[in-house]
Parts: structure tokens; C-alpha cells; sequence
């Protein structure tokens, strides 16, 4: 019958020599099982025999208190840097009601590893080290001074899930996340993207945005004029963010050819960010027109609004930013320099409200999954209800009273 394994942190027979390069030392040999099961080796040294293997039996507790756990692919000792990729692999096979996130999902997380984490304070650490409050803090604050509260808000999410998957793996013992504050950026420094200058010609990188406002008829009006006389392919796309109301991601990357059907004047947006963002969307005459003429210069090849410069790449995805940016000095032309690729869809929630529409419809027009989103898009607070005169008892009958 074998003999029976000792208990986790146990060490086994221990053994003595001079130390190999410690003049006058004992060097302590052992070997004890983890929590894991997995024999490992420990050290110790002292100026006795007794002193040694009192270090050893020390090391020994201390690797009882630390958590060592983890598979083969995530553990411990893991450095964040391996770790934000093993993220990245889960991520890519991931799926949610059976399809796998979309290819600039996973291009967006990508450059979020790329920019945020390697090469960052945090990329050689361990996990067990990485995750603190006061080091994740620290470091936040340091990329939001850096490069803005967005990278910094990037960041905190790309961490997030690495700190998750590895709680699930059991490298960690659970992750801190939810105790961390997101900081802000400094008045001043680089990461400081509110632009206070009067005179700016908009080409600063900062920040120039109203959130609050929608566009009046005559700001579209400018809008589409500066957009047509502009020379990157951008009148089509503000064409359709302001007759359809989708975010700036889901016209670039979520509308095909394959699934317009300008016959009945419906597009199917195959958004991925809520539950109703794949959605079915009626098309006004002029914007089916607009995409008549589109498809007969452009064909109808891929992605509705993607690639047309080079025909070797037509239809596939243009990149967001490039977008973003040519959008914006259009704004800056019309003389809109307020406006975001969001106010787009601000107008549209704002002109079916003007226009008696339901919240629930403008919801399932924006791709929203709570209508108290769309709510807060229209600025609508919590404003006090009827039921102060709905909520009330018939009158009851007199009773007779005797003479």
C-alpha cells in the first residue's frame, strides 16, 4: 500500500551542507506540496544547522499565507503583460448567444492592451502584486494626466476583465476592481482635453463638445453642405447618422450591403453593444436615393460606408478616428464646432420626441435596451408624477343621520 502524500506545506525530509558560496553558512534543502498538489523545491540558509532549517520551515509558512493558485496558463506569479494577452485569446473565443463579439470589438480591445498595458507600471508585475487599489489608482491617474480620462476610463476596463478571468482561473484570490475610483485629469496637464482657448482652429486634440444640445434644422442644413464640399467620403455617413440616429461604430462596421433593401426602405443595423442594437431600421426616400447613388459609384461590395479609395480594399472597415476627425472639422466649417458624432443621434431622439413619439420608440430607433437612457438623451429628469390626483379613493356615500 503507498504511503499516503503529506498535507499541503508540509515539508518532507530536510538536509543540510555548507552553503556553496556563503563562507561559513548552512544552506537547508526541503520539498512540501501546494495547495495544488504540485512538490516544490525551498531554501534556506543560516549560520546552524538549527538556524537553517528554522528559515526553511519559515519560507515554507510564508508561501502557506500567499495565495499560490492559478491553471497552467494564468497564476500567480503571472506578469500582467502575458496576462492582458491570455485576455485577449478568451476574448476572441468568447461568445454571447452564440456569436462571437465583433471585429472591432476586438480590434478596439486590441489597441487598449497595446496602449494601456504594455510597456505601463503595471506590465511586469505579478497579478498577486498588480492587484492593489493604491497601484491601480496610481496608475489610472497617471494615464489620465497623460492622455485623458477616456484612455484612463480604457484602461480601468481592460484591467478589469484581465483581474476577472484570472479571479476565475484562481491566480488571484479575487479581484479589486470594484473597489477602484476612477480619477480625473489634472487642470492643465496633457490629458486636461477640455480646449478653454476662444480663438482655436480645432485641430488642438482636445475637447470642444456640448453633450446637451441637438442640431436645429439649419445647423443640418450646414452640416451637410460642409460635409458635401468636403474632400474625404464623409457626406453619405452624416447623411445616414442623422436619418437613422445609429452610433458613428455601427455605420462604419455593423451596416452591409447584404442588408439593405432599398426596395422597402429598411436597413438592418447588426449592432452588437445592447440587446436591441440589432435592429431594423425604416429609410426616408431621400437617404434611399442618397444610397442608390452610392451603391451605382461605389458598388455594393462589403460594408455600406466602408473603404472606397482603394478599390483592392473596397467595403472593408475605414477606421473610426480618421472618421471622427474629418467629421469634426466638417462641424468646425458649419460652424457647429460643439457638435459630436452623438449629437447625431441626440437630433433624432430629440425631433421624434418634438414630434409625440414614444419613449420605447425612440429606444428601438437608437438601439437602446433601458429606455431610461433615451430618457437622459432627452434631458428629462424625474420630474413629480400625477399620482397625487390619480391615486385617490372614490367618495364614499354620507351615511343618514337621524333628525
Amino acid at each position: 500500500m503507498p504511503r499516503p502524500a503529506n498535507p499541503p506545506y508540509t515539508l518532507g525530509r530536510i538536509t543540510t551542507t555548507a552553503h556553496p558560496t556563503l563562507t561559513g553558512q548552512v544552506q537547508a534543502r526541503g520539498y512540501y506540496n501546494d495547495a495544488n498538489g504540485k512538490r516544490r523545491e525551498v531554501t534556506a540558509s543560516g549560520k546552524t544547522d538549527a538556524a537553517a532549517r528554522r528559515a526553511l520551515a519559515a519560507k515554507v509558512q510564508q508561501a502557506r499565507t500567499e495565495h499560490r493558485g492559478g491553471d497552467d496558463t494564468l497564476r500567480h506569479d503571472t506578469k500582467v503583460s502575458h496576462a492582458a494577452d491570455v485576455w485577449l485569446d478568451w476574448k476572441r473565443r468568447q461568445k454571447t448567444k452564440g456569436k462571437t463579439l465583433a471585429a472591432q470589438t476586438l480590434y478596439d480591445y486590441e489597441g487598449y492592451v497595446r496602449r494601456c498595458i504594455k510597456g505601463s507600471a503595471l506590465a511586469d508585475l505579478t497579478l498577486t502584486k498588480a492587484n492593489d487599489v493604491g497601484r491601480i489608482e496610481a496608475w489610472l491617474t497617471e494615464i489620465a494626466d497623460d492622455r485623458g480620462e477616456t484612455a484612463a476610463k480604457q484602461a480601468r476596463k481592460v484591467l478589469g476583465g484581465v483581474l476577472s478571468l484570472a479571479e476565475r482561473r484562481g491566480a488571484i484570490p479575487a479581484s479589486v476592481m470594484h473597489r477602484v475610483q476612477m480619477p480625473g485629469s489634472k487642470v492643465g496637464s496633457a490629458g486636461d482635453r477640455k480646449c478653454t482657448a476662444e480663438e482655436c482652429d480645432y485641430e488642438c486634440g482636445k475637447r470642444h463638445l456640448d453633450t446637451r444640445r441637438a442640431f436645429t434644422p439649419e445647423e443640418v442644413s450646414s452640416v451637410m453642405a460642409a460635409a458635401e464640399a468636403s474632400s474625404a467620403d464623409i457626406a453619405d455617413i452624416a447623411a445616414f447618422l442623422f436619418g437613422t440616429g445609429v452610433r458613428i461604430s455601427e455605420a462604419l462596421h455593423c451596416v452591409w450591403w447584404a442588408d439593405v433593401d432599398l426596395a422597402a426602405g429598411t436597413v438592418r443595423v447588426r449592432g452588437t453593444k445592447t440587446a436591441n442594437a440589432d435592429r431594423v431600421l425604416t429609410l426616408s426616400g431621400d437617404l434611399c436615393e442618397r444610397l442608390r447613388l452610392r451603391a451605382a459609384l461605389h458598388g455594393t461590395q462589403g460594408l455600406v460606408f466602408g473603404v472606397t479609395r482603394f478599390p483592392s480594399k473596397a467595403g472593408q472597415p475605414r477606421d473610426r478616428n480618421n472618421v471622427s476627425k474629418s467629421l469634426r472639422k466638417v462641424f468646425a466649417k458649419a460652424g457647429v464646432p460643439w457638435a459630436g458624432t452623438h449629437t447625431f443621434r441626440r437630433t433624432v431622439a430629440t425631433w421624434l420626441d418634438a414630434n409625440g413619439a414614444a419613449l420605447a420608440e425612440i429606444a428601438n430607433q437608437l438601439g437602446h435596451a433601458d429606455t431610461n437612457v433615451t430618457a437622459n438623451y432627452l434631458g428629462r429628469t424625474g420630474a413629480p408624477t400625477r399620482a397625487a390626483q390619480v391615486m385617490v379613493l372614490p367618495t364614499p356615500t354620507p351615511l343618514l343621520r337621524a333628525v
